[in-house]
């Protein structure tokens, strides 16, 4: 399914890019480049198609659709206090797509996230500027930006910061600092880490070199840059709440525009925000994931949130519920596999099946991170104590206890 999503995504794209500025276009032209895609995506987006077909022939509101929709991923929101925030949809990695968001308060334009280093990711930020002019009318542009937020120290969300060098105040989270400041350290340290992990999660050792190889290679285009300003949990940048979120990284920190929440991975609309242990690193870990989630539900005056991925998010409360549940039941599920020692390699293929790519390594971080929760509990023993008197760095088997 997510092959064809993103090919419908950049063709429709292209269409509303033309469409919105001026160029001709017809129903038959929309619905023959569209349609058939879209039915193997979902009804939802079969509807969508046809209401783009009635904008180009002129039976359609094309204000309406831009409202409803956006255009090239780019939608607009208004909060209660007079913001206006800009989700601009960029392709950071192949058949990967990260939400960026532009904030127009008073004049002054702040950025949340800049995407990736990636070529495609920078020609989809400057598409989105044109949208943002040509479109919707604003008056302030990337061009304006004055301030950028990262939200947290994964590449997809960071890697196009050198663009910004010099232009504008860049803000970070202090336990994510080091990443952008001292990258080169970061992934060699990191690296080292990863490798421990495998060979404790019983991943055989050609399987472990591959994936170290492809932990580290998309990293290895980013430059260290500086950072001009280092935030913590309770600081404001532009009179915007900042909340300090770890679990899914250490230094996550969502942000608080008035009445709408911008989440990043923290809180997710479809899938759950990808966990690894904090054997690997500190302020990871399902531990810390959960208290952040539970902080979250007393945060007040949100109407609304907005993802780092995926679609907005009309009802937090109940999406951190259902999230809540969702590792809940997967906790039960690890700890019943374990009634026979398992390794970590074992659990991840129990839980996820058969993986490729990076996916390998996302399944075995995410057993892990369920493992390690249930051990720091006394609910996981590891069941083979005297390989760990025998070898520097044993294969941990785990039993329920």
């Amino acid at each position: 399914m997510a092959k064809p999503r993103h090919e419908l995504r950049r063709k429709r794209d292209k269409i509303e890019l033309a469409l919105f500025t001026g160029a001709p276009g017809s129903a038959a032209e929309v619905k023959k480049e569209l349609e058939s895609i879209a039915q193997t995506v979902g009804p939802a987006e079969v509807a969508r198609v046809e209401e783009l077909a009635r904008v180009a022939e002129g039976r359609g509101s094309s204000d309406a659709y831009r409202e409803q929709h956006g255009v090239c991923g780019v939608q607009r929101f208004a909060t209660s206090g007079g913001a206006t925030i800009y989700l601009m949809k960029v392709e950071t990695f192949p058949d990967h797509v990260n939400n960026v968001y532009l904030i127009c308060d008073g004049g002054r334009a702040t950025l949340y996230d800049c995407g990736s280093q990636t070529a495609q990711s920078q020609d989809e930020l400057r598409r989105a500027n044109q949208i943002l002019k040509k479109v919707f009318g604003e008056p302030l542009g990337l061009d304006d930006v004055k301030d950028v937020v990262i939200s947290h120290a994964h590449i997809d969300h960071f890697g196009g910061v050198g663009e910004w060098k010099g232009k504008a105040k860049i803000h970070v989270h202090e336990f994510d600092a080091r990443v952008l400041t001292r990258f080169e350290e970061r992934i060699i340290t990191a690296a080292m880490q990863v490798r421990v992990f495998l060979e404790r999660a019983g991943v055989e050792e050609s399987v472990r070199h591959e994936l170290e190889q492809m932990y580290v290679f998309t990293k290895q285009l980013f430059v260290s840059v500086p950072v001009d300003r280092v935030v913590t949990d309770g600081d404001q940048v532009n009179g915007f709440a900042l909340h300090h979120a770890p679990g899914h990284c250490p230094g996550q920190i969502c942000m608080q525009v008035h009445n709408v929440l911008l989440t990043t991975d923290h809180v997710l609309p479809r899938i759950t925000p990808h966990q690894s242990p904090e054997s690997i690193t500190p302020w990871t870990g399902l531990d810390h994931y959960l208290i952040s989630l539970e902080r979250f539900r007393k945060i007040g005056g949100v109407d609304l949130a907005l993802p780092g991925h995926e679609e907005p998010i009309p009802r937090l409360q109940q999406r951190i519920v259902e999230i809540e549940q969702f590792h809940r039941a997967r906790l039960e599920t690890v700890r019943g596999l374990c009634k026979e020692p398992h390794t970590i390699a074992q659990i991840a293929a129990e839980l996820f099946g058969t993986q490729v790519g990076y996916g390998r390594l996302l399944a075995l971080e995410e057993a892990a991170a369920h493992a390690e929760y249930l051990a720091r509990r006394g609910q996981l023993e590891v069941a083979n104590l005297e390989d760990l008197t025998r070898s520097p760095n044993p294969v941990l088997r785990y039993r329920a206890a």
